[in-house]
């Protein structure tokens, strides 16, 4: 009864373990962690954006809100530092 005991706990932290990893290097991938709008536009630059990465950072700079183009996902992030 103990040994069942035993690996039934090791079973457990070896899955909080597993589970713990994969939300950690999920979080680490996300290009989501630019928290203002320059670390967004320089996102923008990167790939190639053009003129359309000013006239995204203007609208950044007014709304605080940073809206990715359609190739990207077109995702919008919201809450960003205005700098």
């Amino acid at each position: 009864m103990v040994r069942r005991a035993a690996f039934f706990f090791e079973g457990i932290m070896k899955s909080f373990a597993f589970l713990a990893a994969a939300v950690l290097s999920i979080a680490a991938v996300t290009p989501a962690s630019a928290s203002s709008c320059s670390s967004w536009k320089s996102t923008c630059e990167s790939r190639g954006g053009g003129a359309y990465c000013q006239s995204q950072f203007a609208k950044c700079m007014k709304s605080g809100a940073w809206t990715e183009g359609a190739k990207f996902g077109g995702a919008t992030h919201t809450g960003l530092t205005k700098k």
